[in-house]
């Protein structure tokens, strides 16, 4: 059994080194799961938290990015082509005698596929079809989880193009893989506003996340035009009308992302804190976001019966 989780670990991390005694210790610390019943409750959570997962293919550097979709896939006909992936799905009503979906999740429960919508950029699933090695990785607050799963089938789901693939049998935590960011829920009303230039009115837009070095937003089509990476912007924080901080950050990246309906850019800012005060309103921001995260997480556990993990 090491042997062969060492083989798989290896194919999916070439650059890693991993040896029978840090593997027994990792699945005795349970930062290596090989049970589908101990992997299940961390996939739940990145459908129901709706998070974005980065995608890795066959060990490149190159990083896309999805997230799951909810639904049972019907497989693609071959005469709809290859391009039917990159297709940009819309919310829809049922049609007349259309049958409900059924409840939310019961799909990824079932433990044997999962499915993602296309990956960002779109070349990436022309690569994923052809990979051997293929890492879904995501975040919670602390924590990276990576699953090792394989491509199935093209697919939809309501008329969505999405991606079928293998429900994972392996999985690895990887500890503070990242600094500590709170995923912004709805129930807050926290809007980020930025000053693009002095002639134009600042764009307002809800954070994605926030930590105590930075912050994530998402940007319109429109919208993403108007931001340059590495570049500086003023920026203001406010919660429920009332404003935290006035603050200066650059922003570092800019990506393409698919969500449920449509797309969205998602841009990640570094702050550049230059007092204590400052620091400390962002540091009580997070703390409040955090607070608020965990109650949501705390009532879709409760509605759902599911175990979701912050």
């Amino acid at each position: 059994m090491i042997d062969d989780i060492k083989r798989k670990l290896q194919q999916l991390f070439p650059g890693e080194l991993f040896s029978a005694k840090t593997i027994e210790e990792d699945l005795a610390n349970g930062d290596i799961l090989t049970s589908k019943e101990t992997i299940l409750p961390y996939l739940q959570t990145a459908l129901f938290d709706e998070k974005v997962l980065e995608v890795q293919l066959d060990g490149r550097p190159m990083v896309y990015f999805s997230r799951l979709k909810d639904g049972i896939p019907i497989p693609l006909d071959e005469e709809e082509g290859e391009e039917a992936v990159d297709e940009v799905e819309e919310d829809r009503e049922l049609d007349a005698g259309e049958k409900p979906k059924p409840a939310e999740g019961a799909f990824i429960a079932a433990m044997e596929h999962i499915v993602t919508l296309p990956l960002e950029p779109g070349l990436g699933n022309l690569h994923l079809r052809l990979s051997t090695a293929i890492v879904l990785r995501m975040f919670t607050n602390t924590l990276a989880i990576e699953f090792a799963t394989s491509f199935v089938d093209l697919a939809k789901v309501h008329d969505i193009p999405v991606l079928l693939l293998a429900f994972p049998s392996l999985a690895r935590i990887v500890r503070e893989a990242r600094e500590y960011r709170a995923k912004v829920p709805d129930s807050l009303d926290l809007i980020l506003a930025i000053e693009v230039d002095e002639d134009s009115p600042e764009v307002e837009t809800r954070p994605v996340s926030v930590s105590i070095r930075g912050i994530s937003f998402a940007a319109s089509k429109y919208e993403q035009r108007r931001f340059k990476v590495n570049t500086a912007y003023s920026m203001k924080l406010y919660l429920e009308d009332e404003l935290l901080v006035r603050i200066d950050g650059n922003i570092r990246h800019l990506s393409k992302i698919r969500k449920r309906s449509g797309i969205e850019y998602l841009c990640g800012v570094e702050f550049d804190i230059q007092t204590k005060i400052q620091a400390t309103v962002i540091e009580s921001i997070v703390a409040t976001v955090q607070r608020a995260h965990l109650k949501e997480l705390s009532e879709k556990s409760h509605a759902t019966g599911i175990r979701l993990i912050a």
